[in-house]
């Protein structure tokens, strides 16, 4: 037991960075997500501009979270150019995430709620590689 205690211990300092991104960004879709279906079941607005709307909630939760937990960007540089690089980033992002979903959703004629799902999977790996390279990168 101790053994596997240690290689945990060993891998979480090895990889801390890529698990603590899981972590908040799992938690950051969650938030995005329990937005878009909250709204899309109370408010009968086009999922589209529900989409937006969930986003920004998830901005605002992520760039806290990756800021001080994640890429220890406290210590890399100014809060306000680093929050504008993130929000830059995410607006990449959700163009490419809402023409995805625009796409699947009005010319595939899926089901907006699986193409959310389908569509996030590229996101997350776009808004790492965005974070880690052009936001939070290292001097």
């Amino acid at each position: 037991m101790k053994n596997l205690w240690n290689l945990c211990l060993t891998l979480y300092r090895k990889y801390k960075e890529q698990f603590l991104y899981l972590v908040v960004g799992g938690l950051t879709t969650l938030v995005n997500f329990a937005v878009y279906y909250i709204l899309d079941s109370v408010c009968g607005l086009h999922y589209l501009f529900i989409n937006w709307i969930a986003w920004a909630a998830a901005v605002l939760f992520a760039f806290f979270f990756f800021f001080s937990l994640v890429f220890e960007a406290e210590k890399k540089g100014n809060i306000l150019t680093q929050f504008a690089g993130f929000v830059s980033s995410r607006v990449a992002t959700l163009l490419i995430e809402e023409a995805l979903l625009a796409f699947t959703v009005e010319i595939l004629h899926g089901s907006e709620k699986i193409m959310k799902l389908v569509v996030a999977v590229v996101t997350v790996v776009l808004n790492y590689v965005f974070s880690k390279f052009f936001v939070f990168r290292k001097k």
